[in-house]
């Protein structure tokens, strides 16, 4: 095979490739194995990906871990009211429907009695 038939094929391997989605998973896989030390270069020939694209999978990656391990959920405040919240509202209704039984039944008794 020539050189030139040889990058003929080589262009129409990367065409048929750029057409095939990846997976999210196989884009992670590929992240860690980039992160544990592989070649980007052997991970884009297996693939038949730009190196430019794995790059830009690692770069979101870290960036998106970065934005998780950013976030604050051990605030004393934001904790007690996202685990308490729904049991305040619960007793609160309990506590205004027995009010308004109580008072019912006031104004069923003051009827009732002989004044």
């Amino acid at each position: 095979m020539k050189s030139g038939e040889e990058s003929a094929v080589s262009s129409e391997a990367r065409q048929h490739y750029h057409h095939e989605r990846i997976t999210s998973r196989a884009k992670t896989d590929a992240v860690l194995r980039l992160l544990k030390g592989e070649s980007v270069e052997t991970l884009s020939v297996e693939l038949g990906v730009t190196i430019r694209r794995i790059e830009r999978w690692k770069a979101r990656f870290l960036d998106a871990g970065s934005a998780e391990l950013a976030k604050r959920t051990d605030t004393p405040s934001n904790s007690f009211t996202a685990k308490y919240w729904t049991s305040i509202r619960q007793w609160f209704w309990l506590l205004l429907a027995l009010v308004a039984v109580i008072s019912l039944l006031v104004v069923f008794m003051q009827r009732g009695s002989p004044e």
